[in-house]
C-alpha cells in the first residue's frame, strides 16, 4: 500500500511546484537503483549470452549462434567494443556456450566468471545496454502521454520492481526489444506509421513477443485494405531480410531454429484442454484469436485502441501460458500507459509483482538467492534453498499453484477492466489523446 499511496501522491502536473521536480526525482531514483543493483547481481543467462559473444569478440567467430541472431549480434558487437575495459577477461567465458543443447556450464560460471577480479565493473558494463534501454523506454513513454500523466507513467516503468528485476538484477536483454516496441508506438502515434512498422519488425526479430502485437498494429493504423496489405508486406520484408541474411551467412534459418529448438515457444501451448483421440484445444492461441477477431470486428483504430489491445493481449498471454519471471517485463510498458489514472489497477499490478516474486520460488535458488552470488560466491551458495524452506511449511506444488492461479486471476481481471474501460470504441467515435495532440501541433 505504501507504493500505491506514493504513486497517488505524485504531482498531477510535472510543472507543479518546481518545474519538473517530480520527474527529476523519478529519473534520479531509477538511475540510482540500477547503479546499485547492476554491479552485484546476475543470472547464468547473462553468462550464456556473453560467452557466445566472446566467440566473436575474442576469436572472430561472429555467426556461431543463429537463434535470435539480431540480439546475439548486438551482444557480439558490444562485447567487442568494451573488451579493452575488461583486462584479462579473455579466459572467463564458457567455450561450450554456443553448443546447442549444452551451453555454458554452472561450474564455469562459478569458477571462471564469478572470480573475475573486476566483476562489478564487468557486470555494469555488460548490463549497460539494458539499463540504457530502460531509460530510453521511460523517456519514450513520457512522450506518449499528456504532461499531467508523465510522472506516474514514468514511475510505473522506471521504478517498477518487475523491470528492475529483469534488466538490473537478472540481466535479461528483453528491455532492448521493449525499447523498439515503444519507439514503434511513438512513431505511429505521430503519423509515421511505416517507421513504426519497421521498428516493430526489428523488435520481433530481436524477441518473439512483439510478433503477437503486429496484427493489432496493422489494424490500428491501417487506412484502407490496400494500406493494410502494404504494411503487412513491409513487416514480412523485415523478417525476410533477416532470414535471407542468416541463411546466406550461416546456412540455417533463424525462424526454423526458433520454432523447432527454442523451448519458450512451446510454453505458448502448455495450457490445453484434451479432447477425444488426442485432440487438444490450446487456450492461449484460442483466446488470442478470439480477441483479435473481436478487435477486427469492432473496426478499432488509433493509438488508444492499440495501447489497450497491447495491454490486454500481454495480460492474456502471461495469464494463460508458462513463463519465466523476467519475461513479465513485457507486461509493463502497455500497462504503464493504461493504469496510471486508476489507483485500483495500480494496486492490482503491484499485486502481480508480489505474486511474481513468490512464483520465482519455483526455481529455487536459480532466480532468488543465486542472483546475488557476485556479492559473495561462497557465502551466498551456502544459503538454504528458499523452495526447501517453503516445502517444510506447506506443500510447495500447492502453494505455487495457488500463487500462479491468483496471478492468472489478477491478470485476466485487469485485462477485462482495461479493455472494457478504454480504447474499445469504434473508430468513428475514437479520439486518441496522442493523435489529437499531434494534430493540434500541425
Amino acid at each position: 500500500m505504501g507504493v500505491t499511496t506514493a504513486l497517488r501522491r505524485l504531482p498531477a502536473r510535472s510543472g507543479s511546484g518546481r518545474p519538473g521536480a517530480g520527474l527529476a526525482a523519478i529519473w534520479a531514483a531509477g538511475i540510482l537503483l540500477r547503479l546499485i543493483l547492476a554491479p552485484f547481481t546476475t543470472h547464468l543467462d547473462l553468462y550464456h549470452v556473453y560467452s557466445r559473444a566472446a566467440e566473436a569478440a575474442y576469436h572472430g567467430h561472429w555467426f556461431v549462434w543463429t537463434s535470435q541472431l539480431a540480439i546475439q549480434m548486438l551482444h557480439n558487437a558490444w562485447l567487442f567494443l568494451i573488451k579493452p575495459l575488461l583486462p584479462g577477461a579473455a579466459g572467463i567465458w564458457s567455450p561450450s556456450a554456443a553448443v546447442l543443447g549444452l551451453g555454458a556450464q554452472p561450474l564455469e560460471f562459478r569458477e571462471l566468471f564469478l572470480h573475475y577480479p573486476h566483476l562489478p565493473r564487468a557486470l555494469l558494463l555488460l548490463k549497460l545496454p539494458y539499463l540504457v534501454a530502460d531509460l530510453g523506454t521511460g523517456y519514450l513513454l513520457t512522450r506518449l502521454v499528456a504532461p499531467a500523466r508523465r510522472a506516474r507513467v514514468l514511475a510505473l516503468w522506471l521504478l517498477n520492481p518487475i523491470v528492475l528485476y529483469t534488466s538490473a538484477v537478472f540481466g535479461r536483454h528483453d528491455s532492448i526489444a521493449v525499447l523498439l516496441v515503444v519507439g514503434s508506438l511513438l512513431a505511429a502515434s505521430r503519423g509515421r506509421r511505416y517507421l513504426g512498422m519497421a521498428l516493430l519488425g526489428l523488435g520481433a526479430v530481436t524477441r518473439f513477443f512483439p510478433f503477437f502485437l503486429a496484427p493489432f498494429f496493422l489494424l490500428a493504423y491501417r487506412r484502407s485494405r490496400r494500406d493494410l496489405a502494404v504494411m503487412a508486406g513491409g513487416l514480412a520484408a523485415v523478417w525476410l531480410l533477416v532470414e535471407v541474411t542468416a541463411l546466406a551467412v550461416t546456412g540455417t534459418s533463424p525462424t526454423l531454429t526458433l520454432l523447432s529448438q527454442y523451448q519458450h515457444v512451446e510454453y505458448l501451448t502448455d495450457l490445453a484442454l484434451s479432447l477425444r483421440f488426442g485432440d487438444q484445444l490450446f487456450l492461449f492461441p484460442l483466446a488470442y484469436a478470439l480477441f483479435l477477431l473481436w478487435y477486427y470486428e469492432r473496426a478499432l483504430q488509433g493509438t488508444e485502441a492499440y495501447i489497450v489491445a497491447g495491454a490486454g493481449m500481454f495480460l492474456g498471454m502471461f495469464a494463460l501460458t508458462f513463463f519465466h519471471p523476467p519475461y513479465a517485463v513485457w507486461l509493463v510498458p502497455f500497462l504503464a500507459l493504461t493504469i496510471d489514472r486508476d489507483g485500483r489497477l495500480i494496486a492490482f499490478h503491484l499485486g502481480q509483482a508480489v505474486l511474481l516474486g513468490l512464483f520465482a520460488l519455483h526455481w529455487g535458488t536459480q532466480m532468488t538467492t543465486d542472483l546475488f552470488l557476485p556479492l559473495d560466491p561462497q557465502g551466498i551458495a551456502r544459503l538454504p534453498d528458499p523452495k526447501t524452506i517453503l516445502a517444510a511449511q506447506v506443500p510447495a506444488p500447492l502453494f505455487l499453484g495457488v500463487v500462479r492461479s491468483l496471478f492468472t486471476a489478477l491478470s485476466l481481471w485487469m485485462a477485462y477492466r482495461i479493455v472494457r474501460g478504454g480504447g474499445t470504441r469504434p473508430v468513428e467515435k475514437m479520439e486518441p489523446i496522442v493523435d489529437r495532440e499531434v494534430e493540434a501541433r500541425g
